[in-house]
């Protein structure tokens, strides 16, 4: 049992020391007695208390030792976080320019431009999180970050093989998707007690909906296709994230998507595989409950990878010289980052 279980059986027993039976598990019929919850409704309030006093106490010191763990994190990967940091900072200059372009005049590309923007934009943040995470030690929870922005590749990458009509089917299927968010709610708001979403507010989605099924037809809304049904169907038959993929050659990543699927779904894997515990064939070294100073390499590669193509997508709208310098430059780049974290893995498996 852990220090912290420890603190907290000691105050239970504290708060409890007048039942002395109070750790004897209670039959179903004696639950719901009047005694029962008098005690457990008062007694809550008063370990909630002493908690909360407690962890204001460790509040303090649990923030020293967060700022020494993360600065040995950075010790041992300085290289490649740094080399991710200078990533994010081309693509946010990259983007900077484009979407200022897009102010001054209007693009031949009226909605592929703004689409790539908008997705570049969101990669940016969630490349931001996932190096945030990284330098505090969350190899694990990187990964369900870049499974987003694998898909934002995969968008990225279609709606640019695909042009500008595309591009407008992909922003007009945002309706489809307030649609059934709204059509959802309504459908169990009443069980959740609330009643965030009124039938004006549905009526009014509604109608937008019918709008763009009679614009695109009754494929383009057809809930079996959600959320890919902005993909006309003589393009891909089956309209899926693995389709995608395969349609502008990505699906060579799927394997190491759907390990980072691992820590977001309820299957055993997720119990067993995580990237931040050193592993012995089959058996983890260790086990983890927090940050780990190991791990950080497939993550931030697979990030690194990812934002590179989605920047270098991006670029690739308006292929000018200096815009393929840069990409070339970026491809050097993502090398650099992914060799240097290999490096600094390797060393954990010397001697």
């Amino acid at each position: 049992m852990s220090n912290a279980d420890d603190s907290l059986k000691l105050i239970l027993e504290n708060i409890l020391r007048e039942y002395p039976s109070a750790s004897m598990e209670l039959p179903p019929s004696k639950i719901a007695e009047n005694e029962v919850v008098e005690v457990t409704s008062k007694s809550s309030v008063l370990l909630l208390e002493r908690l909360k006093s407690r962890a204001l106490a460790k509040s303090e010191s649990g923030r020293w030792v967060e700022t020494e763990f993360e600065e040995a994190v950075y010790m041992t990967w300085r290289k490649p976080l740094d080399l991710l940091d200078l990533l994010l900072d081309i693509s946010l200059e990259v983007l900077g320019e484009f979407a200022s372009e897009g102010e001054n005049k209007k693009s031949k590309r009226e909605y592929l431009q703004p689409v790539l923007i908008r997705l570049q934009t969101n990669a940016c943040l969630v490349f931001t999180e996932i190096v945030r995470l990284l330098k505090s030690g969350f190899p694990d929870g990187t990964v369900s970050l870049w499974k987003s922005l694998h898909e934002m590749v995969c968008i990225a990458y279609f709606v640019s093989k695909h042009g500008d009509d595309m591009a407008k089917r992909y922003l007009d299927y945002e309706v489809v998707e307030n649609y059934y968010q709204a059509q959802a709610i309504q459908d169990h708001q009443k069980v959740m007690g609330c009643e965030s979403l009124s039938e004006k507010d549905f009526r009014a989605f509604k109608q937008l909906f019918d709008k763009m099924k009679k614009l695109h037809g009754s494929d383009f809304v057809k809930k079996s296709n959600y959320p890919y049904g902005w993909v006309p169907s003589n393009i891909l038959k089956a309209r899926s994230l693995r389709e995608l993929e395969k349609s502008v050659g990505l699906d060579m990543l799927r394997p190491y998507y759907d390990v980072a699927s691992y820590n977001v779904l309820g299957g055993p894997q997720g119990l067993m595989f995580k990237l931040g515990l050193l592993r012995s064939g089959r058996k983890s070294l260790a086990p983890v409950l927090g940050p780990s100073n190991y791990g950080l390499a497939d993550p931030g590669r697979s990030a690194a990878i990812s934002l590179g193509q989605i920047t270098s997508c991006l670029l690739m709208v308006k292929p000018t010289l200096k815009n393929l310098v840069v990409v070339e430059a970026m491809r050097n780049l993502v090398d650099e980052i992914c060799n240097a974290f290999g490096e600094i893995e390797e060393e954990f498996f010397k001697g």
